[in-house]
């Protein structure tokens, strides 16, 4: 069974959509990472081409079916190789393919992965595809930001944005797809803080284990010696796959201890079970140093996104913190 769980203001254009007749060749989901966009544009693929004549998708049609078990011949996946998608790998499973009318679908749609990756030679090959596919064509392009994306790629696509759920969206997520209890639920959906792919993670044994850790690191950090601080670089090196979801955290933690600071209320700490040390760290730190640490850890992740060594960038923000 495939379950839906917020998004009513995007599956009621869908349904306006379908309901006109009126599909656009191209569009764009735009929306920070965890949201659900992939999922949603697999689900507007069903819609398309569900071949029931009621409320769509039926879930029972063979197009349908075929969907959900992730065959079906006339729905295209294209994702970045590494960090790009390359023109290469537009023109092998995207302009190769588009112009062989479907198996037995209304249309045939090419859902494009983190469309803000591809190269500009790879995005101007699209182009003049994107503006006029056969009528058959459909493209869904999935993009956490619009930077990096060519005008004229925007322009051609109608743009869906895809904003956070409400806590309670994801706490009914939690307890019906993952089997979490009501109050660990409660807890992880504040967390989370509307994101669908945060509580994933947060549900992990290993992110839940690497997120206390570097709360304690960045706990002790602010008391410790900058020698001493040195030696928590072990944790960044053994962590490096995950340095993007390390910044998250890292910029959560202090934005929470700068908020507690400035409201003293601490129903405005998304942290929650990280509260004791947030509200310990923000009767010891300014609001002025606070603003500072947020700061370093920006320029930590501006110098890591620019190609900075590795080491040098983390050393630099553990004795700067």
């Amino acid at each position: 069974m495939l379950n839906l769980y917020g998004h009513e203001n995007i599956l009621n254009l869908f349904n306006r959509i379908l309901t006109v007749g009126n599909i656009a060749n191209a569009y764009l989901f735009v929306g920070e990472n965890g949201l659900g966009k992939i999922f949603m544009a697999k689900y507007f693929a069903m819609m398309v081409n569900c071949t029931h004549k009621g409320k769509r998708p039926c879930l029972s049609c063979p197009s349908c079916l075929q969907i959900l078990s992730g065959n079906h011949p006339d729905i295209f996946f294209v994702e970045p190789e590494g960090n790009s998608i390359k023109a290469d790998t537009i023109r092998n499973n995207v302009i190769d393919n588009i112009y062989v009318k479907p198996y037995n679908s209304l249309k045939k749609v090419f859902i494009i992965k983190e469309a803000e990756k591809m190269t500009e030679q790879a995005q101007n090959s699209i182009l003049k595809t994107l503006e006029e596919p056969p009528l058959y064509g459909l493209f869904i392009l999935t993009a956490s930001k619009m930077e990096g994306l060519l005008p004229t790629v925007v322009s051609r696509c109608e743009i869906v944005r895809f904003t956070r759920e409400n806590d309670s969206v994801i706490e009914n997520y939690l307890r019906n797809e993952k089997n979490i209890d009501s109050i660990k639920a409660k807890e992880i959906a504040s967390i989370a803080f509307g994101n669908y792919g945060k509580a994933d993670l947060l549900i992990d044994p290993e992110f839940s284990e690497m997120r206390y850790s570097l709360g304690k690191i960045l706990f002790d950090s602010i008391n410790d010696e900058k020698a001493i601080r040195l030696d928590n670089y072990k944790f960044f090196d053994e962590n490096k796959d995950s340095i993007d979801d390390i910044i998250n955290i890292m910029l959560s933690y202090f934005r929470d201890t700068l908020v507690y600071k400035m409201t003293g209320d601490d129903a405005f700490i998304i942290n929650k079970d990280m509260i004791d040390d947030i509200k310990i760290l923000s009767g010891n730190l300014t609001g002025f140093k606070l603003n500072n640490i947020i700061k370093k850890i920006e320029d930590l992740n501006f110098n890591l996104k620019s190609n900075v060594n590795y080491q040098l960038a983390i050393e630099d923000f553990l004795l700067n913190i």
